[in-house]
């Protein structure tokens, strides 16, 4: 029987991605990989991210639906409108 979290990217832990927090889209690093642990056994990730390098960083755990992998290039991009 498959379910949805079959069908889902998978990330690594290390991983920076891309993810909307609120109105804003931000930058983060997957930190755990916390299993299909979600509704209907999504697979959840815990991610670190900050607005600023002075900010204290901020841990969210989110459903691999809600993340986009980040290229290299994007690294000093930190935030979309």
């Amino acid at each position: 029987m498959s379910n949805k979290a079959d069908g889902e990217t998978r990330f690594r832990v290390e991983d920076d991605v891309r993810f909307k927090f609120g109105l804003t889209k931000v930058i983060g690093k997957i930190t755990e990989d916390r299993g299909a642990i979600g509704v209907g056994g999504r697979r959840l990730y815990g991610i670190r991210f900050q607005f600023t390098p002075d900010d204290e960083a901020i841990y969210i755990e989110l459903p691999a639906v809600d993340l986009e992998m980040v290229n290299e290039t994007e690294h000093e991009v930190t935030s979309d409108s």
